[in-house]
């Protein structure tokens, strides 16, 4: 028997005695499929029937007010019915899928095909960002990650930066050859604009932007000009773009001195208290999830109760579309049992990436590191201590190198994590050529007896 797909209605509270909450939607069809759609209806939380999914009857309301409420309610379930339904093949859709898919029913005008005329470098950068946030990865067909969109504006400000430097207000395509790359990347690893209190550039007297030493690394340098071959290449697509010099710009990059943190750290942090700051504990909570998880830090917060079954998490990651199965850790289990396994909302990666180096350092985490890379052309070194270098990605990277330290097989490994290659797998292990020795010792100690 088919089991049926199902709509409900609830509320999510954040703040006691609020006056207004957010009407939100669950798509339910089976164990397999959980949608969330938050919608643009509000009502206050004492009004609300969850078990009718409307204004209870005892509460003095207007009656036009009350039936047009409920009616908006009974539409939305009603439409996310039925573009649920219009799917042929349901596998693999998403919350942000059905989300788009209900903004497009209600406000078709946003989603009006955009004629793209021959223009400038500058006007079709401007005129792709206009509809960035509709972009897909073509290799999974979903849409871009929203750390990945933020990076593409930020771009686009150098190359108008380096185009005033050029006396420019503008590029033509056929102008971006292998002098315009040369250039532009010696601008990226040399000099930055002084800007003003307000951030708007300072300008010398002959109205040229006034620079300063640049701090660009070399995978900085590699990322904006990573961007610029996107949007040429997609300016090609479009037959804009005639020349194809771009794909000969090489894209800067070098292994990061990443740091990662050992399992006797990783208990470091889970034992230090932080229970009279409830934000902190919340950030350490979040890290050791990843960190025994293996998890992106944008796939965490997406995982619910329905993922959690048996001792496992299963659930498809946004950035790769795969599916994987994890193993709860002990540690794991602890951290999801304190949370009634309701994985805390998240924050900005911003802000946890600012918040877990106060959570490092208070537990403790202080021992040097040295960090060597490439920063305006030249191999600097610089001294910091280690807690200054955790990020939500440190937790994904110290389960990799854990586990790879414990002996477990590299495809074993990359099937909890989803790597795809091994290439990609290895640049997350941070293991010191010491502790290669090491490892090699208590292998050969086995095998030799």
């Amino acid at each position: 028997m088919t089991n049926m797909a199902t709509v409900k209605a609830f509320l999510r509270v954040y703040k006691k005695k609020a006056e207004k909450s957010t009407i939100r939607f669950r798509l339910s069809d089976g164990r397999a499929i959980q949608l969330f759609h938050k919608s643009n209806l509000e009502v206050n939380p004492t009004f609300w029937d969850a078990e009718k999914e409307s204004i209870k009857a005892k509460v003095i309301y207007k009656e036009v007010e009350r039936a047009k409420f409920n009616k908006a309610i009974a539409d939305r379930k009603d439409l996310i019915s039925q573009v649920y339904n219009s799917q042929t093949i349901k596998a693999g859709l998403t919350s942000e899928w059905l989300e788009m898919s209900i903004d497009k029913v209600l406000h078709p005008e946003k989603y009006e095909p955009i004629e793209v005329k021959p223009c400038t470098v500058f006007e079709y950068f401007e005129s792709y960002l206009s509809t960035i946030h509709s972009r897909k990865v073509v290799s999974t067909g979903r849409l871009l990650a929203v750390n990945t969109t933020r990076k593409f504006p930020s771009t686009l400000k150098h190359l108008k930066v380096f185009a005033k430097i050029k006396r420019k207000n503008d590029f033509e395509f056929d102008q971006i050859n292998e002098k315009f790359y040369i250039e532009f990347v010696d601008y990226l690893q040399k000099s930055i604009v002084a800007v003003d209190k307000k951030g708007s550039p300072i300008l010398n007297e002959d109205s040229s932007p006034k620079l300063l030493k640049n701090e660009f690394t070399q995978n900085s340098v590699g990322k904006h000009v990573k961007i610029l071959k996107t949007i040429l290449a997609e300016a090609a697509k479009d037959g804009i773009n005639k020349s194809t010099t771009y794909n000969q710009f090489a894209v800067y990059t070098e292994d990061s001195d990443a740091v990662y943190l050992n399992e006797s750290e990783l208990l470091q942090l889970k034992n230090t208290d932080f229970s009279k700051n409830l934000p902190l504990d919340r950030v350490r909570d979040w890290f050791l999830l990843l960190a025994w998880s293996g998890c992106r830090f944008s796939d965490l917060g997406k995982i619910g109760k329905t993922d959690i079954k048996d001792g496992f998490i299963t659930f498809r990651q946004q950035k790769t579309n795969s599916k994987v199965t994890i193993p709860l850790h002990p540690i794991v289990s602890e951290i999801l049992l304190k949370y009634n396994y309701e994985i805390p909302e998240p924050i900005t990666n911003q802000k946890f990436n600012d918040y877990i180096k106060i959570v490092a350092e208070k537990a403790g985490i202080i021992s040097p590191e040295v960090l060597t890379r490439t920063v305006g052309g030249v191999l600097t070194s610089v001294s910091m201590q280690k807690f200054e270098l955790i990020t939500s990605h440190t937790g994904r990277r110290s389960f990799c190198t854990n586990m790879y330290k414990r002996g477990l097989p590299t495809l074993m490994i990359m099937s909890i994590s989803g790597h795809k290659s091994e290439k990609s797998f290895l640049r997350y292990i941070r293991v010191k050529q010491e502790e290669h020795a090491e490892l090699m010792a208590k292998a050969w100690a086995t095998m030799y007896k």
